[in-house]
């Protein structure tokens, strides 16, 4: 029987192209029939993943053919669906004349911190509005294409197909706004894909919308609450943002490449110090076992030391080369954890959370 599985994707920009390695090999246990995806959060590119999984997995059900190849035709489905979206942001960056695109060609590690066109970019960001202009145009034209049949493909229940919620962050409320199934539409998308220091605020049923990532990237309980109907006690978040780096950032590129990856981890990172406290609570006897929470085991894929080295700029430097780049390293992470994971399911947490977890130091009164 295959084991049940919740899927969190965390965004980052064009890093998520790693995302769509590890999904690559992820479907291929989906098609051998060990892993059902019961259900898939994601913010801001993380969001683009998580909608072009659950819609390519949709368009496999619908296909004709023996039903005992159904898990088969899902999962190749799903797999040509994403490399999609990857070709199409490809496409589209490059017409559309993104100038990191060019520049990252030339790089040597992929890191383009240090090129003229960082430096550019570092002059026309002060002070200038934000305009609905360059990515924000071509990402009109990638949901476009990717995405024709949405918000409608994803508004009826079809079996094997993952619940989909994406986060977006509300403007006036300070508060996480989040997207289910039929209402993921291509504005929702866009919203959850919104950082506001390059594009204008979306507006959805007279609400402002600002990136997701700011308030969950990706959202963890309201994907368990989600699933818990279906009995899935196994959280695999799949992370872009590096949690842990060896030295103190000195440079203000290198400052600013931190502060970007701890702003956008820090919402998922006290969502796992609140899971983990129920989770505790539950090893200790305190919640009724069958009427309270269930325990959440927690899985981690990542490639933190080989993505810390690619700097912030990067992520919107999405050209073919580096994107496959990412793909590959992103399946040679499945490759390497997997084993580990598979293993662990249904029975224990594979990843010990324990560094991410409060550290609180107190002191008695001096005397």
């Amino acid at each position: 029987m295959a084991k049940k599985i919740a899927l969190a994707l965390q965004g980052g920009g064009v890093h998520a192209a790693f995302t769509w390695g590890v999904l690559d090999r992820l479907l291929d246990q989906v098609a051998a029939g060990k892993i059902e995806i019961s259900g898939v959060s994601g913010a801001s590119s993380g969001a683009l993943n998580a909608t072009a999984l659950a819609y390519g997995l949709r368009e496999g059900a619908e296909l004709s053919g023996p039903a005992t190849a159904r898990n088969k035709r899902m999962a190749k489905a799903a797999q040509t669906k994403i490399e999609e979206l990857w070709a199409t942001i490809a496409r589209a960056a490059f017409w559309g004349g993104n100038p990191f695109v060019a520049t990252i060609g030339l790089s040597l590690g992929w890191n383009i911190d240090d090129s003229p066109a960082a430096r550019w970019a570092d002059m026309t960001s002060v002070g200038v509005a934000p305009a609905d202009a360059s990515i924000g145009t071509y990402l009109n034209s990638v949901l476009r294409d990717v995405f024709p049949h949405l918000p409608a493909i994803l508004a009826t229940p079809v079996a094997q197909v993952p619940t989909v919620l994406v986060a977006a962050t509300d403007v006036q409320e300070c508060r996480r706004q989040i997207f289910v199934d039929g209402a993921v539409s291509p504005n929702a998308l866009k919203a959850s894909a919104c950082v506001p220091t390059a594009l204008n605020s979306v507006e959805i049923d007279h609400r402002h919308y600002w990136d997701g990532g700011y308030m969950g990237n990706p959202p963890l309980s309201p994907l368990l609450q989600r699933v818990r109907g279906a009995e899935c006690d196994d959280l695999v978040l799949i992370s872009v943002n590096p949690l842990h780096r060896e030295g103190v950032p000195r440079t203000p590129r290198q400052i600013a490449d931190r502060l970007n990856e701890i702003t956008f981890s820090a919402s998922m990172v006290h969502e796992v110090n609140a899971i983990e406290t129920v989770n505790r609570m539950v090893d200790a006897g305190l919640v009724v076992k069958g009427r309270g929470p269930r325990r959440i085991n927690f899985h981690r894929i990542h490639a933190d030391v080989e993505l810390a080295r690619l700097g912030i700029y990067s992520k919107d430097a999405p050209a073919w080369d580096f994107l496959v780049h990412l793909r590959d390293l992103g399946r040679s992470a499945f490759d390497d954890s997997w084993a580990e994971i598979e293993a662990a399911l249904g029975k224990k947490s594979s990843w010990d959370t324990e560094s991410i977890c409060d550290h609180i130091v107190a002191r008695g009164a001096l005397r």
